[in-house]
């Protein structure tokens, strides 16, 4: 079974660093070398050319790709296996030379390597093959069977204080491992927790460098806007939001700037999706320019637009009327106190105070279902005969206002309001009947210096005067008739 690969020290042998080619010619010469002078002065024992052949052999047998073969493709697998042949391997090596005694010692490079690639437990099967091999080794010193510079007495002795210190070594080895391994460990879960919270997340995180540009995107942009996180990478963050809304992305990203390290700014704005839409989204900016790890603003960004699209359902529901759909009462006040406050002149700005003359009769007669639908057909027909730029509501009842501006002949004003007047006087057709009704409206006349509550009581109040005929307008609509 093939286990994964814990993470522990990083190895790389010689002989992947430098091109066999080149490696083992020049491996060969040197030991080769260095055993001819060695057999000279009596600090080698063995043939030169056997030598390096045998540690020419070694050093080839230890790259990747010969202890992946042995391994079954993999380096962390069958460490026995790979420990025993190089261990031996380097027994031979110095039983040839007469330095059976420095094995241990020598143990030491090849713990290092595989340690490295199968894990921390590997030290204590690298302890045991290396035990039986210079016990073994020993042996054949003793028996005369290898070679030994020195006598075999100090041979010995000289083996088992170098394997004394391998175990030493090797333990250390081990150890050393581990805690790369404990901190891998951590860095993995760290890693898995950055998924789970931040990759994996409806919510997108990115970072922005100080030129303005991504440097990081999370993948949850694939999710929430539809764009892949490699696509938005090195373009520019203003790029993604509404030409309207980049001049308070601006103004955000220059005072957390601004301001230092950690400071936040958080706004809602428009964003753009792949299919080319537009969707609202909640920013919030973060200075971390100075993070060494960051370098950038970090912004997260959620989509709201089915929260955006709820406020203004409840907005639009509680600013209007539900069964024409007209403004009511309190927006009728709202929009008429601005464009009063915004007015350049005295006078230019007119409301409509419009009574249904003869609804009751109507609702009371036929029902009310029938009143309804006469309430919605009046604000149509009223509606159509305002311009697009003037604003009709429904303040209750058989009430409706109609704000006008840019008024700049009182008079032409009045002859307006004849005219609905007019409009109203002629028959409804409903659904089952036909009725008559008729409208009074009364007119005023407002500016800046004029308060919308005082403008709406001075129509109110000339609307019943018209109701009474005593009024400038003295237009009525026909009685109802059934």
């Amino acid at each position: 079974m093939t286990r994964t690969r814990p993470r522990a020290l990083g190895a790389h042998p010689t002989t992947d660093v430098v091109p066999i080619w080149v490696g083992a010619p020049v491996m060969f010469l040197a030991i080769y070398g260095l055993g001819v002078w060695g057999q000279r002065h009596g600090a080698v024992l063995g043939s030169p050319l056997l030598l390096a052949t045998l540690t020419t052999v070694f050093a080839a047998t230890g790259s990747v790709r010969i202890q992946r073969l042995l391994g079954g493709g993999h380096l962390h697998n069958r460490a026995a296996l790979r420990l025993v042949l190089a261990t031996g391997q380097i027994g031979v090596v110095l039983a040839v030379a007469g330095w059976a005694f420095l094995m241990p010692s020598a143990v030491i490079l090849i713990g290092t390597l595989h340690i490295g690639w199968s894990g921390s437990r590997t030290w204590r099967t690298a302890a045991v093959v290396t035990v039986a091999v210079t016990v073994v080794v020993q042996v054949a010193v003793q028996l005369g069977i290898a070679p030994s510079v020195v006598e075999p007495s100090h041979a010995h002795l000289a083996a088992a204080v170098n394997l004394l210190l391998a175990g030493f070594g090797l333990s250390n080895l081990g150890l050393t491992a581990a805690r790369v391994e404990r901190a891998g460990r951590k860095l993995e879960r760290a890693e898995e927790r950055y998924r789970a919270l931040v990759q994996d997340s409806s919510d997108v995180v990115a970072v922005i460098d100080a030129s303005g540009r991504l440097t990081h995107v999370s993948a949850a942009v694939r999710h929430v806007g539809g764009w892949d996180a490699e696509d938005l990478l090195d373009t520019a963050y203003l790029d993604l939001f509404h030409p309207g809304d980049r001049p308070r992305i601006t103004a955000a990203l220059a005072a957390i700037t601004e301001a230092g390290a950690d400071s936040q700014a958080r706004l809602e704005s428009r964003v753009a999706h792949r299919d080319g839409t537009w969707h609202w989204h909640e920013v919030t900016l973060r200075n971390a320019l100075d993070h060494p790890a960051v370098r950038g603003v970090v912004s997260n960004q959620r989509d709201i637009s089915d929260r955006r699209a709820q406020q203004d359902r409840l907005a639009h529901a509680a600013a209007h009327d539900p069964l024409t759909g007209l403004p009511n009462r309190a927006e009728v006040l709202r929009v008429l106190e601005t464009r009063l406050r915004d007015a350049v002149d005295d006078g230019s700005v007119a409301l409509f105070f419009i009574d249904l003359d003869g609804f009751k009769a109507v609702n009371d007669g036929h029902g009310h279902a029938a009143g309804d639908t006469l309430l919605v057909a009046a604000a149509g027909r009223l509606r159509a005969g305002l311009r697009d730029g003037d604003l009709l509501g429904r303040l209750g009842g058989d009430e409706f206002a109609a704000v006008l501006t840019g008024v700049t002949d009182a008079d032409d004003v009045h002859v307006r309001a004849a005219r609905l007047m007019e409009d109203m006087s002629r028959p409804f057709d409903l659904p089952d009947q036909r009725v008559s009704i008729g409208a009074s409206i009364g007119v005023a006349l407002g500016g800046p210096g004029t308060a919308a509550d005082d403008l709406m009581a001075a129509a109110d109040a000339r609307m019943y005067e018209v109701k009474r005929g005593i009024g400038p307008l003295t237009l009525r609509g026909r009685r109802p008739s059934g």
